[in-house]
């Protein structure tokens, strides 16, 4: 009997092991495809934006947000609370910063995945670093007994008869922070999507409340922001217009991440079902010079085979691919999709080296294609000499004999 246990033990324990050894396994494969198997330049790029992005996020969080207590959501706004509660006053504004940054940091392992948080890890680290440095900052720059810097020390003015009150001045001061702190946040938080990567914080709380209560994120978003502006109201000294100018921030500073993140750039991507989809995709390549994908399909309830025609276009062609579809067969049935991002040939990426022979379209609509998107790409040296034109134009004329 002893010896059926002792061996029962053995299985567990190697059991346990296999797990562990299993789970450790894992964890290394992540930690190395982020980090160890990355190039070494693309590594080094990415770096670098997520450190521009911190510094420039606690430039406004440092100098203008927290300085003024305006509660706009996320981990500043957190320790603003925190900090405004009497019991809880000991502790400093940057004190909290780290708690919450790195307590939210482990809080994102174990729940959203090790693979997010170590995308979250440098500007975990330096964001609190930045904004005790110009906390620091702040403190030292006295001049007369002022800290020149800091934007709370307002005081009344004379301007020619008049005289602004330092109320007046603090509304202004909100204002003016509010502005240029939510300009700043979102800007640095821009450049760390870019680096592919996240500012954690709040949005760990975000992604919770998206993976366990399947919310979406934006509507996640949201509610974390209203909750945190909503207690900072109470905690804040009842400050309306900090809560105020706290909402105005945080829309402003989203509105900026879109703008770094996204650029000017929307893209598009059309589905078309039509009976007429041989002269639609003829019209498309030829008079807006975009490629188009032909997807074999079925009608679920008619089952009759059809072709599904798919183009990819930006903004500027929206009303123009609608218009040519419209001209051949007004009873097309159309689905436009706004894309987040479309990375490749004739987008965002260069041009790749394209084999003539291998391209099906007439050879003077592939040569104005080619050309139209090496412009786009700023390749032009890169198009393919008259020889390869050639060489092509006598191979599509052996194959598609008049």
């Amino acid at each position: 009997m002893e010896t059926n246990e002792n061996e029962k033990t053995q299985e567990a324990s190697t059991t346990n092991n296999a797990v562990k050894s299993s789970w450790l396994s894992r964890k290394w494969q992540i930690i190395k495809k982020e980090f160890v198997s990355e190039p070494p330049k693309k590594l080094i790029r990415n770096s670098l934006y997520m450190v521009l992005g911190a510094f420039i996020m606690a430039i406004g969080e440092g100098f203008f947000v927290i300085p003024m207590n305006i509660i706009s959501g996320g981990v500043s706004s957190l320790a603003i609370i925190f900090h405004s509660i009497p019991v809880l006053s000991n502790l400093s504004i940057q004190t909290y910063l780290y708690i919450f940054n790195w307590g939210l940091f482990a809080l994102g392992i174990f729940t959203i995945g090790l693979k997010y948080s170590l995308r979250t890890l440098l500007f975990t680290i330096l964001y609190p670093l930045f904004v005790q440095f110009f906390t620091w900052i702040i403190s030292i720059t006295v001049v007369n007994g002022v800290n020149i810097l800091d934007v709370t020390q307002v005081q009344s003015i004379q301007v020619g008869s008049q005289t602004i009150s330092k109320e007046n001045l603090l509304v202004l001061a909100y204002l003016v922070s509010a502005v240029i702190g939510g300009v700043l946040n979102g800007i640095g938080i821009g450049f760390a999507f870019i680096g592919g990567g996240s500012s954690g914080g709040t949005d760990v709380i975000t992604l919770i409340i998206h993976k366990y209560f399947h919310i979406s994120n934006g509507a996640s978003s949201f509610i974390c922001d209203s909750l945190i502006i909503f207690a900072g109201f109470f905690f804040n000294g009842y400050n309306l217009i900090a809560s105020i100018v706290g909402i105005f921030c945080s829309i402003l500073c989203a509105a900026l991440i879109d703008k770094v993140f996204l650029g000017n750039k929307q893209y598009f991507v059309a589905l078309i079902v039509s009976k007429k989809w041989r002269e639609i995709n003829e019209i498309i390549m030829r008079d807006i010079e975009r490629g188009t994908t032909l997807i074999q399909a079925q009608g679920g309830f008619t089952r009759i085979d059809t072709v599904v025609l798919e183009v990819c276009f930006p903004r500027s062609d929206y009303q123009t691919i609608q218009d040519l579809i419209n001209s051949i067969d007004p009873n097309a049935f159309v689905t436009i999709l706004k894309a987040q991002e479309i990375v490749g040939y004739g987008f965002t990426r260069d041009t790749p080296e394209v084999n003539m022979k291998d391209m099906a379209l007439p050879p003077d609509q592939a040569q104005r294609i080619l050309l139209k998107s090496l412009k786009r790409s700023k390749r032009r040296n890169s198009l393919p000499s008259d020889s390869d034109f050639q060489e092509r134009r006598k191979q599509y004329q052996e194959n598609n004999p008049k």
